[in-house]
Order: C-alpha cells, then sequence, then structure tokens
C-alpha cells in the first residue's frame, strides 16, 4: 500500500488510466499542480484532496490514510514483525494500555485512551453513541467539558484556536471570531486533534493564518474569506475529518440528504436548527454523501472562488456564466439575503453537459460576504 498522499494520488491516477491533465480537468485545477502533488513538491489542502478523491472514485480517508475496507499487507522490518507479534498477543485492555504507553514514549505525558480506532469518522461515531446519545445539535462546548478540556478565549494572532496538550488540557478560541458556527467548528476540530491517538504534537493550531497575508488585508475580510477546509497537514485533516463527522452525524445525513430532494430553504433551517452549522459546511458534506446528484459553487464578484463538483466536471473557467441565476446577482444585486433558483442550461455549469440538458439551480446570495452560494441538483 503506498504510505503517502502523493503516492496515492499517483498510483489511483494511473490504475484509473487517467493522465495528468485529465485528472486536473476534472478538479479544476492546472496540470502542474497535480505533478506537484504527485511529487511531493507540494500538498493538497483539504478542499482540493476531497475534489481529488470524486474525481478518482475513492474516499478522502483513503487518500489521508491509505486504509480501505480491504487492507493489503506491507512488507514489515524485523523489529516490526516482532512487536506485530507480541500485540497480536495481548488482550484488547493490554493493547489499549500499550498505545498509552507508546503515547508516553513519543511525548513525555500520559494520554489516556478510552477505545482504538483506525480513522477520525471512527471515532466521531464511537463518541456520539456512547457519550453524546446522538443529542443534536451537539453540544460542542459541553463534550470538551466532559472530556475534560478547559476552554477559554483570548485575543490570538496565530489562529482562530489553538489546543495546548498537557495533563489538564486547554483550549483557545479566539474572541475576535464572533460567528458561532465557526467558533463551534473550530472547538470540535480541536477536540479531534485531542481525541485521536496519534495526534501527539505538544500544541495545534486550527486555521492558521499567513501573516503576510493579515499585513495586506483587512482582518475581517481574511476572516470571512478563509475556507474551514483550506487545510494542508495530514493531521489538520483528519482533525476537520472529525469535526465535520461529529457535528453532522452519518444517519442523520443520510436521512435528511438521500431520502428527499434539497432545498436551500430546507438546507438552511437543518445547518441553523438542527446541525447548527454554517450553509457552506452542510452543502459540502451533501456533495459528500449524494456527490452523482449534486454539486456546488461559491462566488465573488462575478467569479467563480470554490467549487465542489462531485462526480460532474464543473466548468474551468472562473467567470459565472451571465445565465446562470448566480450572475443576476452580480448584475441586479440584492440588499438582503435572497434566494434566487430555477432551470438553468448544463453547459452553464458543466463541461460534459448533454445538448439540451438543464439543471436546477438554487443560488443565496449573502449581502455582508458579496458572495452568492450555488447549490446544483442534476435532473
Amino acid at each position: 500500500m503506498p504510505n503517502s498522499i502523493n503516492e496515492r494520488i499517483k498510483n489511483r491516477r494511473k490504475e484509473l488510466n487517467m493522465s495528468q491533465a485529465e485528472l486536473a480537468n476534472q478538479v479544476g485545477l492546472k496540470p502542474p499542480a497535480i505533478s506537484q502533488y504527485e511529487s511531493g513538491a507540494r500538498r493538497p489542502s483539504f478542499e482540493v484532496l476531497r475534489k481529488l478523491s470524486f474525481a478518482l472514485k475513492v474516499s478522502t480517508e483513503y487518500l489521508l490514510s491509505g486504509l480501505t475496507k480491504e487492507k493489503t499487507q506491507e512488507p514489515l522490518e524485523h523489529s516490526d514483525r516482532v512487536i506485530l507479534r507480541i500485540v497480536n498477543s495481548l488482550s484488547q485492555q493490554d493493547k489499549e494500555k500499550l498505545v498509552e504507553y507508546a503515547a508516553f514514549l513519543a511525548t513525555g505525558r500520559k494520554v489516556k485512551i478510552d477505545t482504538l480506532f483506525e480513522t477520525p469518522s471512527e471515532y466521531a461515531k464511537y463518541y456520539l453513541e456512547e457519550k453524546l446519545d446522538h443529542r443534536l445539535p451537539i453540544d460542542i462546548y459541553g463534550f470538551a467539558k466532559e472530556l475534560g478540556i478547559k476552554v477559554f478565549e483570548d485575543n490570538l494572532d496565530e489562529g482562530e484556536g489553538i489546543l495546548i496538550q498537557v495533563d489538564h488540557p486547554i483550549i483557545l478560541l479566539d474572541r475576535k471570531i464572533t460567528i458561532e458556527t465557526r467558533r463551534k467548528f473550530t472547538l470540535a476540530a480541536l477536540i479531534g486533534h485531542y481525541i485521536l491517538p496519534w495526534h501527539l504534537k505538544s500544541s495545534y493550531i486550527s486555521r492558521k493564518y499567513d501573516h503576510e497575508e493579515v499585513k495586506k488585508k483587512d482582518r475581517d475580510e481574511l476572516l470571512f474569506g478563509h475556507s474551514t477546509l483550506l487545510v494542508e497537514e495530514v493531521e489538520g485533516m483528519e482533525a476537520n475529518q472529525f469535526a465535520f463527522s461529529i457535528l453532522m452525524p452519518t444517519n442523520e445525513l443520510t436521512t435528511d440528504f438521500i431520502e428527499k430532494d434539497a432545498t436551500m430553504e430546507t438546507l438552511k433551517e437543518l445547518a441553523d436548527k438542527k446541525y447548527n452549522v454554517s450553509l457552506f459546511v452542510l452543502l459540502n458534506r451533501l456533495v459528500d454523501f449524494a456527490n452523482e446528484k449534486y454539486a456546488v459553487v461559491q462566488s465573488q464578484n462575478s467569479k467563480i472562488i470554490k467549487s465542489f463538483p462531485g462526480s460532474r466536471n464543473l466548468v474551468s473557467f472562473e467567470k459565472v456564466d451571465d445565465r446562470s441565476k448566480a450572475a443576476s446577482f452580480f448584475t441586479n444585486p440584492s440588499v438582503k439575503e435572497e434566494i434566487r433558483e430555477g432551470e438553468v442550461p448544463a453547459s452553464c455549469w458543466f463541461v460534459d453537459a448533454k445538448e439540451n440538458e438543464t439543471v436546477n439551480e438554487q443560488s443565496v446570495y449573502n449581502p455582508r460576504l458579496r458572495k452568492v452560494l450555488t447549490l446544483l441538483t442534476i435532473l
């Protein structure tokens, strides 16, 4: 099994007989970007990794960790084989003690292991069932307290939140972040760092700011424009995966997204009342769960700035097509939040559109951010 993200991207692309140019076209990038990802010269953000997973027909977790339902056996070093034989002879309880001791060797501090899983989503599912009883919306502050994590506010310069892993763990949230759904996601991701037993650094920063970017931009502009998914470190991606999974449980999403058509009004209500997350985050999960049916695009100043295409190839040009509902907000903007919807030519949004094909477009305009969030439903 390939042991790095870049190898898994390259090997899977070759398995599908795709060129770098073909893969780049599917995810809306230029071929040099794919070459950099495959060589290891550059790491894909979590946002790009999700697009790659759709195009390569594998899960995001596979690209992150290499874990699949059918695990392959890698050649092991002699010492690894000896250790594995010893581990296989231990009881489950003793295995957990061994992991705690290994964490102590790596960090010099005591780490309590409640149970062992291999992926962030499995940990989220365990805590939802055993500790949170699937009560929605998740009381993430109460969950932190139950885990023994103290949460404080402070004026932070480096990021929107910091986890300090000591014997009595502390999370600091930037008090300048006033959007509660954003604070909640940041807290959930930092809790993910604390829970995942292989995240052993003494501290983690969530949504770390680029200081040069801060100098060039107004702080509010930077905060509103900084995506939850723009994370390049593998551990940061895993923490985000944990946050997604615990705030929006799989079984609930299946009922809400798969068993009925999604309308923007319904999604806004679910995001606000049921899950207490941002609409943007919820729409991303919608594409995760029904990528054959939905795609999401965010635009600003008539330009596409983010996209989550699912199984269809979105247009690669930046400008929003004038025939779309989204474009109407830039030529005829609204002074308040507004939803515009209807069928539009599929060629407005998809490269592989068939002749006379249409898609249902639902676009919502946020006058505060001056951005349009578009949900496309394949008919």
